[in-house]
């Protein structure tokens, strides 16, 4: 519009009109979900509720209301002058619109803080393990570990994740004492080189052992469901967390991988489990969410989350996507083993920035550092 020389005042009140959004609303009941149609039906929007909540034959429905931004706020100011929970929904939307917009955020933690986006962050795999699927056994030396955390920085990561417990499917559970064996002399090392270090766990009292080494956040692929101290040692240590969806643990996951809706799950799950994080004194702004590529999902799934990956930007927390080398890659590449999926690795990081990531959990850093240059430079375009 500025381009064709429209007023700049015009600009400002045509702009939200060109913009559509499709917002799902769940749990109404049919006396908020006929007013709610109404309301957008009568701005020129749209809502799709279940069959029956005008003869109020149903007792509870989802709606998926569509129309465009300026539709949106003009919705928004009606429902607040409604009764029955209605302005509650009202404000629930609006932060939706405005959580899907963001695409810069700041975690603080220690005596620093760590941008992430509108430039993608790169997370680099360090895994000191004699199991993981892909690079198992490779840095269970520790010297070796630490130089290729120091390595994995030189070439662009942002921070290192240290996990001493494969996650992959089957993987056999290993305890407490022996995975601090095998992470915090690495974490130490790292730390002392001012590096930013995550800890890969579950446990609470490798966590705090690992904050007490140096590291600066906690990546917990259970988000604090599989040790009830978790919450408290992130809390205490003002430590950033990322929260990770999964069904089932390690050992179990890919046992059960249908889902009558799986985006639906994953936000929904993802979504309790922000709330349980600040309600147990988490700072909102410290949490970071993974919808779990590979945890308990199917081939098709995986595609399906990194696809409809913006979806979740309306929590209003980075997301965190961890493709890397993964087994629904080979798949799509025609059989390609673990080592050779470095091309289809940096595909489905492409695809996953596009859709909304801020960050990329990867084994191979140099490359997927430059390949996200590429896509931040496209997508700073728009």
């Amino acid at each position: 519009m500025e381009r064709v020389g429209v007023d700049p005042a015009g600009v400002g009140i045509m702009a939200p009109k060109h913009f559509h959004y499709n917002l799902k609303v769940e749990g109404l009941n049919p006396a908020q979900a006929n007013i709610l149609k109404q309301e957008m039906l009568s701005i020129g929007g749209e809502a799709a509720v279940a069959r029956g909540v005008s003869s109020c034959s149903v007792e509870r429905t989802d709606a998926v209301v569509s129309g465009t931004r300026k539709q949106f706020e003009e919705l928004f100011e009606k429902l607040k002058r409604q009764r029955l929970g209605l302005p509650d929904v009202a404000a629930s939307m609006s932060e939706a619109l405005v959580n899907s917009g963001q695409r810069s955020y700041l975690l603080r933690f220690r005596d620093r803080g760590l941008a992430i986006g509108p430039a993608t962050v790169i997370m680099g795999i360090l895994n000191v393990t004699p199991d993981s699927f892909s690079d198992g056994g490779e840095f269970l030396d520790h010297g070796k570990a630490v130089l290729r955390g120091l390595e994995m920085s030189a070439e662009g990561a942002d921070w290192i994740d240290v996990g001493g417990e494969s996650t992959r499917p089957g993987a056999v559970p290993v305890g407490a004492e022996e995975e601090k064996r095998r992470v915090l002399p690495v974490v130490e090392a790292l730390a002392k080189q001012g590096l930013t270090v995550s800890i890969d766990t579950t446990k609470a009292a490798v966590a705090e052992a690992a904050i007490d080494a140096g590291a600066a956040i906690i990546n917990d692929v259970s988000a604090m469901s599989m040790d009830e101290d978790m919450a408290e040692v992130a809390a205490r240590s003002g430590s950033p967390v990322v929260l990770m969806h999964m069904r089932g643990t390690p050992g179990t996951m890919q046992s059960d991988t249908g889902y009558k809706d799986l985006m639906g799950e994953v936000f929904g799950y993802l979504r309790e489990r922000v709330e349980y994080a600040v309600s147990k004194g988490i700072d909102a702004q410290g949490i970071i969410i993974d919808p779990g590529l590979g945890f308990g999902k199917s081939y098709e799934g995986n595609l399906e989350l990194l696809s409809r990956l913006r979806e979740l930007k309306s929590l209003g927390r980075p997301i965190l996507v961890g493709a890397s080398r993964k087994s629904f890659i080979g798949k799509a590449m025609g059989g390609a083993e673990a080592g050779e999926r470095l091309n289809g690795t940096l595909g489905a990081c492409a695809a996953a920035i596009m859709n909304g990531a801020s960050i990329l959990r990867v084994h191979d850093v140099k490359e997927a550092r430059e390949a996200a240059r590429v896509v931040d430079a496209i997508t700073g375009m728009k």
